[in-house]
């Protein structure tokens, strides 16, 4: 497909470029376990990881969070990796004060082993402002991100929410939403490209759950986003996610590119 949309490129790989960019999340428990995990996912040739701390066993103590990231680096070698911890107002997995979620932000960022951070837009304008210039003096890139599973968003939210993550520092937005019927999806996607097509400047990361996820999943760049989440194995960070192989494999058949 063409290609006119907003770049951004992050070690490797290129946010809005030719490619439709495929992420496999960890949400493994255990330091054997999630280097067993990437090394398995390894071999589908992903072009990122997303860690979801959140899940780790030991989260969120920072020496033993740096010691899975340092495991985790070794197994992946150069493939960017997105580095997530999400509390459980943002579907997370565990319960932690703002002040242990953003120690710990600043910790692992300041190691040099991630290329990006996942952030919540929920946390406003002056903290996302904040880390925004902090991860860029570290070389790192923020992704603002907004989740909404529990109704559909009208046309004026949606734009708000991507003109403040625009605003509010991020390099990527990302923004998940709930989608009941192929017809809301639609709505969804015409706002994504009506955005792109007026103030947007950065890549967006696009999702959607409910009956009409699977189509957003294989269809995303088509229907406004640079990239998707996908399993490579028997856990996924959302129960929504497709197999990586079998998303290449269906992409394939309906003469997709990649």
């Amino acid at each position: 497909m063409a290609r006119d949309r907003a770049q951004l490129r992050v070690g490797e790989i290129v946010f809005g470029g030719e490619k439709y960019l495929m992420c496999v999340p960890l949400v493994s428990k255990t330091m054997d376990r999630l280097v067993e995990d990437a090394t398995a996912a390894m071999k589908f040739a992903p072009d990122l990881f997303e860690w979801r701390a959140d899940h780790f066993e030991a989260y969120p103590e920072p020496e033993a969070i740096l010691a899975g990231l340092t495991a985790l680096r070794a197994a992946v070698g150069n493939i960017p990796i997105l580095f997530t911890t999400r509390h459980f107002l943002e579907d997370g997995a565990s319960d932690i004060s703002d002040s242990q979620k953003f120690g710990l932000i600043d910790h692992i960022s300041s190691t040099g082993m991630v290329e990006l951070v996942d952030i919540e837009q929920r946390y406003g304008q002056e903290c996302l402002l904040a880390w925004s210039r902090k991860l860029h003096s570290r070389g790192i890139r923020l992704i603002i991100s907004h989740h909404n599973f529990k109704r559909k968003m009208n046309r004026t939210e949606i734009l708000k929410v991507l003109q403040a993550g625009q605003d509010w520092g991020a390099d990527i937005n990302k923004m998940i939403v709930k989608a009941s019927s192929f017809s809301e999806l639609a709505d969804f996607s015409d706002v994504i490209h009506e955005a792109r097509n007026s103030f947007l400047k950065i890549p967006v990361i696009a999702g959607a759950v409910g009956k009409a996820s699977p189509l957003m999943r294989v269809l995303g760049d088509y229907l406004g986003s640079d990239m998707t989440f996908v399993a490579a194995g028997d856990s996924r960070s959302h129960t929504s996610q497709i197999h990586i192989n079998e998303m290449r494999r269906f992409r394939d058949r309906i003469h997709l590119s990649q």
